[in-house]
């Protein structure tokens, strides 16, 4: 019997080739984070207009709509770290809530700006909201990039999700930059201009993150 059964376990594991195991959830979050705050400091370096950063206080408009931003930020990364780690589904979901709520919370400030300035709308630079928008996508590259080579290595249950998660993730990342480095604070365009980032990211990446995903998985 004892003869049987290790050739069974042997034959089981003949052609099984070795894994390395899933780093933590915290190392991930924090490799994620020095790579963001790095492009941010560059980014910050390197303009030579002033950064929107010194409203932060001292308007509430852009103080909602930046806090949201780190909200959904952190939300999404940590779900999407979560998505492909088997028994994370909780943190999964949870992080897919705070992260919905944090854009939500980010929009509802730009439109109550909008209303209260409806009779008095300064319009902006020509081609601003397309120009912030290009560089929000830009600099969600790098981050999505890092968050999808910790996603590949693991196993989603759910890559539709997964995905759009992870575009959700990298597209509040670089949107957060831009918001903090851009100096004009019109609430129009940091809706159009600056949040929209991730949105488009899902519409236009999920299916072929999905599929991606899919081919990992088995």
């Amino acid at each position: 019997m004892t003869s049987a059964s290790d050739r069974l376990i042997s034959s089981l594991v003949k052609n099984l080739e070795p894994v390395r195991p899933l780093p933590r959830l915290r190392l991930a979050f924090a490799i994620i984070l020095a790579v963001w705050a790095t492009l941010l400091g560059v980014v910050l370096w390197a303009q030579e207009s002033e950064a929107g950063l010194r409203w932060l206080f001292s308007d509430r408009i852009y103080f909602g709509s930046f806090a949201g931003l780190v909200v959904a930020s952190i939300g999404a990364t940590c779900s999407s770290l979560a998505a492909g780690i088997p028994g994370r589904e909780r943190l999964e979901t949870s992080g897919m809530i705070v992260s919905f709520v944090g854009l939500l919370a980010a929009a509802v400030a730009c439109l109550v700006g909008m209303n209260e300035m409806a009779s008095a709308a300064s319009s902006g630079p020509h081609g601003i909201d397309g120009m912030c928008f290009r560089k929000g996508a830009l600099l969600s590259l790098l981050p999505g990039g890092v968050i999808l080579s910790f996603l590949v290595r693991g196993w989603s249950a759910h890559p539709l999700r997964a995905a759009m998660l992870a575009l959700f993730a990298s597209g509040a990342l670089g949107t957060l930059i831009v918001h903090a480095s851009c100096g004009f604070i019109e609430a129009e365009h940091l809706l159009i201009g600056h949040l929209s980032v991730p949105i488009a990211l899902i519409a236009l990446g999920s299916y072929p993150l999905f599929v991606i995903l899919r081919r990992v998985r088995r």
